[in-house]
């Protein structure tokens, strides 16, 4: 068990539902009336840490809201002394970061657990976690009953999601991201933009490269709109989005704005293999998992043999390797990438960290 520090008065409950970290919300709720709802599925955080008051009894401290609360609200000031404050104890500051834009915000003293980062760019004070996935689709969808494929002599690449603009859209989003990425340069305003060009014009040639070849089979739905299952509450949609991946070998995931893909963690829950296009992403537990002998790895700069790559991967299994290697992904999600699995994790490096070194 972990005591953890926390401040109280960084905001009202009016922004507990968006912004209040999990951890805490397990013990505070989320300030609405529905809560009791959602309670139990966060009851496991409570295996793990316990609030104290005071930092005299605590181990480290959690800042209460994700750090784009104190970015919107203006309130880095807060960050900055509940940072200081911890280091006075010899605590790291635990911060958690939401969605899919970097913060220009740095301390010290404070540990950031984020979607995404660069391996080029990597920092110590940096944790990865999974994508945010509400549900386990597995249950959700299928009752838990994992649906081992066969394997096939040509290996079944799934795509469901977007892959192309209109023209005018797209000439759209350029000259807004440029003009973002100008204010961020001029104004040094906190968020940082996603890239000029939308990372979906590669993402489009990636598959269309797949779809031309004739020693692969390819299973894509190609959507004119971003996350129409999700994001559009269209239940056939996402239905659709789900089979893709049970349906198919392997599920093609490419780094959106941000540098990495929820559809990774989704194929994963589901029982299937990624393949996974590295642009020099971080995943979760890279101390833990051997993510390169689980999963079909592509790097960036190896996409002209992309098409080799995954024959090779595939060729390299018999059918019993196979469907084992769908469960063991199965495996992995349960116990590293769950909310559960990865929380027991996080609890444990913060345990070592502890033990083994103190802020400096």
């Amino acid at each position: 068990m972990i005591n953890l520090y926390t401040e109280q008065t960084h905001s009202d409950e009016t922004s507990w539902l968006n912004h209040l970290i999990h951890p805490i919300r397990a013990f505070w709720g989320d300030g609405t009336k529905e809560w009791s709802k959602w309670s139990d599925n966060f009851l496991h955080y409570k295996d793990h840490f316990k609030i104290v008051t005071n930092t005299i009894e605590s181990d480290v401290g959690f800042l209460p809201l994700t750090l784009n609360y104190y970015v919107k609200n203006n309130k880095l000031n807060l960050v900055n002394e509940m940072a200081d404050l911890m280091k006075k104890s010899n605590q790291f500051l635990y911060v958690w970061v939401d969605g899919d834009h970097s913060i220009n915000y740095y301390h010290r003293n404070c540990i950031f657990i984020k979607y995404f980062g660069d391996s080029t760019m990597q920092v110590k004070n940096e944790i990865i976690q999974p994508g945010d996935m509400k549900k386990d689709l597995l249950f959700e969808y299928y009752g838990g009953q994992l649906e081992k494929r066969e394997k096939s002599d040509y290996p079944v690449i799934g795509f469901d999601g977007i892959a192309n603009y209109p023209k005018s859209k797209l000439i759209g989003i350029i000259l807004k991201n440029s003009f973002k990425h100008t204010s961020y340069k001029l104004f040094n305003t906190k968020i940082k933009p996603e890239p000029i060009f939308p990372l979906l014009l590669k993402r489009k040639k990636l598959l269309a490269q797949l779809k031309k070849s004739n020693k692969l089979k390819t299973n894509f739905k190609i959507r004119s709109s971003f996350a129409p299952g999700t994001i559009g509450q269209n239940d056939q949609a996402r239905k659709e989005f789900i089979n893709n991946i049970v349906d198919s070998d392997y599920t093609f995931c490419f780094r959106g704005a941000a540098n990495y893909s929820l559809r990774f963690y989704e194929t994963l829950c589901l029982g299937r293999i990624p393949l996974f296009i590295n642009s020099n992403c971080i995943l979760p537990l890279q101390d833990k998992v051997d993510w390169k002998k689980i999963i079909c790895w592509v790097d960036e700069n190896h996409i002209d043999y992309l098409v080799e790559k995954i024959q090779d991967y595939h060729q390299s299994m018999t059918n019993n390797q196979f469907i084992e290697k769908q469960q063991y992904c199965r495996e992995i999600w349960e116990n590293y990438l769950s909310k559960e699995g990865f929380i027991k994790h996080l609890h444990d490096s913060i345990k070592q960290s502890i033990k083994s070194s103190t802020p400096t």
